[in-house]
């Protein structure tokens, strides 16, 4: 009989004596519980897993398996020449499947290209219409700093005119 995690949570003991404690085996078994829940979930991940895995290799098996049809005869089995005529038309097709698998391969690699060289145009001129834009900005704050200046040391001048101007008021003339 499996032992479930219901049944550990449902398991009572007789307190016999000075026994273990309760809360210590409570504890412990509700470790327990946790653990076997853990465990049961990997194990329905693992099954299903190996059921995907199943049908995959299901599913690829008959892929590589040819099916085989059935041959009616009507005409004799095809001589030397006509084996390697069949084998050089098989050749030649798998030799366009590649060509147009390249081709694709590059026309992909083309677009990608495209879209890169795109994106760095768009963030390269981002980038220079920011940096015109500060420095236009950092021109303004040179200007207005100059006009600062400029008005800090008229101001100065004419304050020091005016302390000039009434030396008298301070006993210095």
């Amino acid at each position: 009989m499996a032992i479930t995690v219901s049944d550990i949570e449902q398991k009572e003991f007789a307190y016999k004596g000075a026994g273990y404690d309760p809360f210590d085996v409570d504890q412990y078994l509700d470790q327990i519980c946790d653990e076997m829940v853990a465990m049961q979930d990997r194990i329905d991940a693992l099954e299903a897993e190996l059921v995907k895995a199943k049908r995959e290799l299901e599913t690829a098996t008959k892929a590589v398996m040819p099916v085989q049809p059935e041959v009616v005869r009507t005409e004799p089995a095809p001589q030397v020449g006509q084996a390697s005529q069949t084998l050089e038309t098989i050749l030649l097709s798998a030799q366009k499947l590649a060509d147009g698998a390249v081709e694709e391969a590059k026309h992909r690699a083309d677009v990608i290209l495209k879209e890169a060289q795109d994106k760095a145009t768009e963030l390269l001129n981002d980038a220079k219409e920011e940096k015109a834009t500060l420095e236009k900005s950092a021109e303004t704050m040179r200007e207005a700093a100059k006009d600062f200046r400029k008005e800090l040391l008229a101001l100065i001048e004419e304050q020091k005119a005016l302390l000039n101007s009434k030396l008298s008021l301070f006993g210095d003339e």
